[in-house]
């Protein structure tokens, strides 16, 4: 008989998934105010994604938005609700699970650690594009605007989040071992 291909998860593993919707929320939490907010939301994506892998990470990401749709205040500012992914920042919330999506398919092929890097990159983009495309479709304007109100502002600070997640996951799983 073949080999299920989504083992099932052990106390171990909802623990771990518990932990990192948790945190997902908090980081969504920290919000520096502005037409779109900075958050430390892609920290916590990545640090999930990273830390848990590609499977466990996404069911932790994509219940983090669904407890969000759902009503539970977990987004930045404390909203929740199916409204919040659709507003004008929306799109990058949205992203995420696209996001989670691509690591979880990643997860099923052995891949060398510097291509997770390459992993990252695309996903940041894909989270740019998803809320760039969301916010000019939501608010009008042009893309141009678009771009210099959700994207060229959050690049450096992205970039940060990112290295840092990976820091953070390469040593806690160390510890972890």
């Amino acid at each position: 008989m073949k080999e299920n291909v989504l083992k099932k998860l052990n106390t171990r593993d909802i623990a771990y998934i518990a932990l990192a919707v948790a945190l997902n929320a908090i980081c969504a939490f920290i919000t520096v105010p502005a037409t779109v907010p900075f958050t430390l939301q892609v920290f916590g994506v990545f640090f999930t994604l990273e830390f848990l892998g590609g499977k466990r990470g996404a069911i932790a990401v994509w219940l983090y938005l669904f407890f969000g749709a759902v009503g539970l205040p977990v987004f930045s500012g404390f909203r929740g609700g199916f409204s919040v992914l659709l507003s004008a920042t929306g799109g990058f919330i949205m992203a995420f699970a696209a996001v989670a999506l691509l690591y979880f398919v990643v997860s099923f092929f052995k891949v060398p650690r510097w291509s997770h890097y390459v992993l990252a990159t695309a996903s940041l983009a894909l989270i740019y594009f998803g809320g760039s495309a969301w916010f000019f479709y939501m608010m009008g304007g042009t893309i141009k605007h678009a771009l210099l109100i959700c994207v060229v502002p959050f690049i450096l600070p992205d970039v940060i989040k990112i290295i840092l997640a990976f820091l953070l996951s390469d040593r806690l799983s160390k510890i972890k071992q």
